[in-house]
């Protein structure tokens, strides 16, 4: 046989991050006014739960999506194990996973569950039964503080953007180019520097450290997963709960004061452009509050 895939091989991507809202149209609504398009409202019998999506990305390799998910049905929801989608919405929702593409899913599954982590495998639905992809709920085992899907769909990454860039999801008129990083606050800096690379053997990418924090940078395809600790038992970073960090980062296209302007112009509070923590790039942000509870971060890289 073959030699069987590494699990590096295995995350290809940052596929999605999954913002719990408990109104989906309200906070779909923000978005639009914002300038970004979103997929048309999609329910899901398996999961209880319905979504709207905002795709980014100037490539198949970029290319990534913030997911809004609202329960819809909460029996179903809990019998699929969504427990964290209810817990989110009753917090008055927030980031709650993240999901990985993959290319193998039922072969990394398989190894992950051979080396003690359980991944089990199920498939979603549209509501008239086409299959949308397969996904594997991956238990960190308390490595990571949010649920971490795998997810494979039944077409190619280029295809699968093609499609995405022809139904016109990738129109928008807020000059997002791409992910740049997530994040989350752990629960031991040590124990997921461990899980991600002796589990998924994904390497350190980069250090970053200040007074206040040491952040891990894990590359993903084309864009950074932070992990991000205290720097010492003083920081203040060490009273923070471990949490998947309700803030996506973008990579702009063009200056970012042009970004700034067009945000304020359409409603939305935004702070002055600043140097950012990453070496060579500038920031501002959006709150959390007004984007259906997920930040957005503004880059620029210069």
């Amino acid at each position: 046989p073959p030699p069987a895939a590494t699990l590096r091989d295995m995350l290809e991507r940052i596929d999605h991050l999954v913002c719990v809202v408990p109104e989906l149209a309200g906070a779909a609504a923000r978005y639009e006014q914002l300038g970004l398009v979103l997929t048309p409202e999609t329910r899901h019998a398996e999961t209880g739960a319905a979504n709207r999506a905002c795709f980014v990305g100037d490539s198949a390799e970029s290319a990534s999506y913030l997911e809004l998910l609202s329960v819809v049905d909460e029996a179903k929801a809990r019998e699929s194990g969504r427990e964290h989608y209810i817990d989110a919405t009753a917090r008055g929702g927030g980031a709650v996973s993240l999901a990985f593409g993959v290319s193998n899913l039922a072969h990394e599954a398989r190894a992950l569950e051979s080396a003690g982590y359980a991944a089990p495998v199920s498939s979603v639905h549209r509501a008239d039964g086409s299959r949308v992809c397969d996904i594997a709920q991956l238990d960190s085992r308390g490595a990571m503080p949010f649920a971490i899907t795998l997810i494979e769909y039944p077409e190619t990454w280029e295809s699968r953007h093609e499609r995405s860039r022809t139904a016109g999801r990738f129109a928008h008129t807020f000059p997002l180019k791409r992910l740049d990083h997530l994040a989350a606050v752990t629960p031991n800096l040590d124990a997921a520097r461990a899980f991600w690379t002796e589990v998924l053997h994904v390497p350190v990418f980069g250090e970053i450290h200040s007074p206040a924090m040491t952040i891990l940078q894990m590359k993903v395809g084309d864009a950074i997963f932070e992990l991000l600790g205290p720097a010492g038992p003083d920081s203040p970073m060490a009273g923070r709960p471990a949490a998947l960090a309700s803030m996506a980062a973008w990579e702009v296209t063009g200056p970012l004061e042009d970004a700034v302007r067009l945000a304020r112009e359409r409603g939305f509070t935004c702070s002055d452009p600043e140097t950012g923590v990453i070496p060579g790039t500038r920031r501002a942000s959006i709150p959390a509050g007004e984007l259906g509870g997920v930040g957005m971060q503004l880059l620029e890289y210069v």
